[in-house]
């Protein structure tokens, strides 16, 4: 299983850097973890979930990567709080409204196409307790420089499509900003847009 990033895993030890997304350190300022349920859905190299664990939290961090997962134990294996899990969003078990937080952080653009990634979103509601939150970041169609990509994004949705998956839940924090990038196999710096929300599942639906 490749979730689409192992060529850059498989050029650097650390490709996404160590700093949290910046979502996760705001709402970890504002709101606090200690003693949540967190799943890092696509924890990647693991940067949001040692915040989180550090926080107080318990982290089951999941990745289809296996390169994306060893580069998380180097770079985050004293960090207590955290389960490494390698798994398919598609296929892990998750229990039914069971976690605080489900961070979901550059993932769909890796995901097929939109059929694929509602089969995944279901699954993430559904295992969200009641009053839990999602924090998402993930590419949308505004601006993507994806020239010099080696492997270049499978699935790009627009604004309104992300924001259209929280119908019925409660947003707390949403944006359209531009992020500015470089890593193995796109090393020039290039844009992307990106939404970025705190959703929070009400007590009564999902």
């Amino acid at each position: 299983m490749d979730g689409g990033s192992d060529h850059a895993y498989a050029a650097a030890a650390c490709v996404w850097g160590t700093d949290p997304e910046p979502l996760l350190t705001e709402l970890a300022s504002e709101t606090a973890v200690e003693g949540w349920q967190v799943l890092d859905a696509g924890c990647g190299e693991g940067r949001n979930a040692a915040h989180l664990a550090r926080q107080g939290a318990t982290v089951r961090a999941l990745d289809v990567s296996a390169l994306a997962l060893q580069h998380a134990g180097e770079l985050w294996g004293d960090v207590p709080g955290i389960v490494w899990e390698r798994a398919d969003l598609r296929q892990a078990e998750l229990l039914p409204d069971h976690y605080d937080l489900v961070v979901i952080d550059s993932v769909f653009h890796w995901l097929a196409d939109a059929t694929d990634a509602d089969q995944v979103m279901r699954r993430l509601r559904a295992t969200t307790r009641p009053g839990g939150r999602h924090a998402m970041c993930v590419f949308n169609d505004r601006r993507q420089e994806l020239e010099g990509h080696q492997v270049p994004p499978r699935f790009i949705p627009t604004h309104a499509w992300c924001l259209s998956l929280y119908e019925g839940w409660i947003i707390e924090t949403v944006r359209d900003e531009t992020i500015v990038s470089s890593h193995p196999g796109a090393p020039k710096p290039h844009g992307h847009s990106v939404t970025k929300l705190v959703a929070r599942r009400p007590l009564a639906t999902r």
